[in-house]
């Protein structure tokens, strides 16, 4: 479950005008089974008919028995808007069954009414559109909670927040490393500061069998999706149900219709060789954050060969990940879909690879570098 989730069914709970806890792991010390982030829903008997089948709650905070004590608890203030610092012990000595991990979390459990629904409206439509901000909640128990989100135009000037100005640089740098943290500032002001991060897009090149379970995979590991082809037989929501956007368009002309940034992801999977090449030419030259195409070492070192004697640098095509996806022996267009989510999950999670990590023996030297 992501916190895109958490938010949308948070917004569609207090649209009824029901209340709704937040929870979210804001510290941990040692082994813990919630982590600094997690975040769960917690809601009443009147608005368990919103997600059939899913009880009063949706997302986690580690599972286990801490988390059923924590929703007995927030169901219990539900009716009042305010919060609360629990803190949780999992140390097998005190004979406690919440688990044997060994150390401790603390949770916040903020209480909302309607008036926070622009709140949530606010986070939602940033997500929608791969903005980034920041999202800071004040510690103060016993109160309202006052969380505040800011976009990342705003980070510098957060005059809203009526916190001292070396709050700034918490959030920004909360911003920076995309960590959430939790912080003491002067004065033993308190806050929680999370990063918002637009989910990122991958447009997928290509509407054959492979793209299909590419993007189902995709969809199901909190990716938006765009499929692009020429041919409308294939590239629809019909087909691609999981699928954010579909562009019908020519490859020579289908990037004046997409917006790539940063935060984009792009797997070039078309139906020929020539069409593949079409795309990765003008893909190497967006700001991407992934460039990927499939194909045979021969395939790369030719088509990487055509695309420097163009004039397209070194540098830059060293950024291609290809052969694409992860070495798992796969056989089936499954198991070749699942190798490159695998591929495309890593980058978001862990950063860029090395252009010695990912480029494949014999793709340097396609270069004119030696083998690497």
């Amino acid at each position: 479950m992501n916190d895109f989730e958490i938010y949308k069914n948070a917004a569609l709970i207090l649209r009824t005008g029901e209340n709704v806890a937040l929870v979210t792991v804001i510290s941990t010390e040692g082994s813990t089974p919630g982590k600094v982030g997690y975040k769960m829903l917690v809601w009443g008997q009147k608005a368990q008919t919103l997600r059939p089948g899913s009880g009063q709650a949706l997302g986690t905070v580690g599972g286990g028995l801490a988390e059923a004590e924590v929703i007995d608890m927030a169901k219990g203030i539900l009716p009042k808007p305010e919060n609360r610092v629990l803190r949780f012990s999992f140390d097998a000595r005190t004979g406690s069954e919440r688990g044997i991990c060994g150390g401790s979390m603390e949770v916040l459990v903020e209480i909302f009414d309607q008036k926070a629904l622009p709140l949530f409206e606010d986070i939602l439509a940033a997500i929608e559109n791969g903005q980034k901000g920041a999202l800071i909640s004040i510690i103060s128990p016993k109160r309202a909670p006052k969380k505040v989100f800011l976009r990342e135009q705003q980070v510098d000037a957060p005059a809203n927040l009526d916190l001292p100005p070396e709050a700034v640089v918490s959030i920004r740098s909360v911003m920076d490393t995309e960590l959430p943290e939790r912080r003491t500032l002067q004065g033993g002001v308190e806050i929680f500061i999370e990063p918002v991060l637009g989910e990122p897009m991958v447009f997928i090149f290509g509407a054959g069998h492979l793209s299909y379970h590419i993007a189902r995979y995709a969809k199901s590991v909190n990716f938006r999706v765009t499929v692009c082809d020429d041919r409308a037989e294939f590239a629809n929501q019909g087909r691609f149900t999981d699928a954010d956007s579909i562009v019908v368009e020519s490859f020579e002309t289908v990037f004046d219709r997409v917006d790539v940034n940063k935060n984009s992801y792009i797997v070039i999977v078309t139906r020929g060789h020539e069409s593949d090449q079409t795309v990765l030419e003008k893909a190497v030259k967006t700001d991407a954050k992934y460039v990927g195409m499939i194909g045979s070492k021969k395939k790369t070192t030719t088509i990487l060969k055509r695309l420097q004697e163009k004039g397209i640098p070194r540098e830059t095509l060293r950024r291609v990940y290809s052969p694409i996806g992860i070495s798992i022996g796969a056989v089936t267009p499954q198991e070749i879909a699942l190798s490159i989510v695998c591929e495309l999950t890593k980058i978001r999670r862990l950063g860029a690879a090395s252009a010695s990590d990912h480029m494949k023996i014999g793709f340097s030297k396609s270069l004119g570098e030696e083998k690497l």
